[in-house]
């Protein structure tokens, strides 16, 4: 089977994500203040959805800075693919061989905080829908990245989404290894 996913596929989401990883995204405030979780998680927003844009991708930035997204195609029912942009401290920096905000490439493998959680997952989504839309494919959904800020903390940025948009009505969460993430902690709700 031949790859859709072409050189300059690649060579594009390696200088997209690095762009990404080069933003120091931590949470540096408590939710109350504008942008709500600092401005370089503000920057981090902008960034991933310029590079959707650039994709092809209808953008929306939350007017307060709690989230964003990107939508691709037409139809009834809105596939969900949720992102986030924040990332947890780098602690002690002479531990890191790299520099943790410059996603450096070492043997085939991007190091750098953010590259495998969530900055690197998600912009292999994006170029995986941008490889199969320049392939020739078309949906009958919608597909919406929904790109998160504060998941490391507390998630608020879900929940201001969730009280001001349109749910899923399915999705994913681009976030672990291979095959399958198949549980994500608060993804239950009982009463």
């Amino acid at each position: 089977m031949n790859s859709m996913i072409t050189e300059l596929h690649k060579k594009e989401s390696l200088l997209d994500l690095q762009k990404l990883i080069a933003i120091s995204s931590v949470n540096t405030s408590d939710g109350t203040t504008n942008p709500p979780f600092g401005q370089e998680i503000a920057n981090s927003l902008a960034e991933v959805l310029a590079i959707s844009k650039s994709l092809g991708m209808v953008t929306y930035s939350d007017p307060e800075g709690f989230y964003g997204y990107a939508d691709y195609g037409q139809g009834e029912e809105l596939v969900g693919i949720l992102c986030h942009l924040d990332v947890v401290p780098e602690g002690d920096i002479s531990l890191w061989e790299t520099n943790p905000f410059e996603g450096v490439v070492k043997d085939g493998v991007i190091y750098g905080r953010g590259s495998q959680d969530d900055k690197g997952p998600t912009i292999a989504a994006l170029y995986a829908l941008k490889a199969v839309v320049d392939a020739g494919f078309t949906f009958n959904k919608r597909i919406r990245f929904i790109f998160g800020t504060d998941e490391e903390t507390l998630w608020r940025c879900m929940d201001h989404y969730n009280l001001n948009e349109e749910a899923p009505t399915m999705g994913f969460v681009p976030d672990g290894v291979f095959p399958l993430t198949y549980a994500e902690k608060g993804c239950c709700k009982l009463s």
